[in-house]
């Protein structure tokens, strides 16, 4: 049985637009209107504190956020596609912006690590090699969930 899964998101940049709202927000918010952190009268972190924190979280998440939309752009130019053959997966990866198709058996999986909230599948081999699937990256999340299925059987 050979099962193919759409593995392009249609519009990278509408699917993120929240994270790259927050994450500029982040780094703005703190520029305009400088606050601390207090519980009660007690002074927690200062204003330059607060800046400094917030504006690293939204630099780190800006950076995050445009590496999954540089990811997602580039499988969306090359057709990526993820098959499942019987007992071999070839997936895409996506490296210096040139997209290649590798592969492995489902046997080989050490172990699954599903995270609901982040909507991304972590497959561990038995080589050592990590593997990142993005929820968000299929047509559907019932071919993510079919996907995930056929990878632990």
């Amino acid at each position: 049985m050979m099962k193919t899964f759409n593995y392009a998101p249609a519009s990278p940049i509408k699917d993120n637009i929240t994270m790259l709202a927050i994450s500029v927000g982040m780094v703005v918010v703190p520029f305009v209107y400088p606050f601390g952190i207090r519980i009660g009268i007690t002074r927690i972190l200062g204003p330059t504190g607060t800046a400094i924190v917030f504006i690293i979280g939204g630099l780190i998440l800006l950076a995050v956020t445009l590496n999954k939309i540089r990811l997602a752009r580039a499988l969306a130019a090359n057709g990526g596609k993820i098959v499942v053959d019987e007992e071999c997966v070839t997936y895409p990866i996506v490296k210096k912006g040139t997209k290649s198709d590798k592969t492995f058996k489902i046997s080989d999986i050490k172990h699954l690590e599903h995270d609901d909230e982040e909507g991304e599948l972590e497959i561990f081999l038995i080589d050592g090699t990590q593997i990142t699937v993005y929820a968000e990256f299929f047509d559907s999340c019932e071919q993510y969930e079919e996907f995930f299925a056929l990878l632990k059987k």
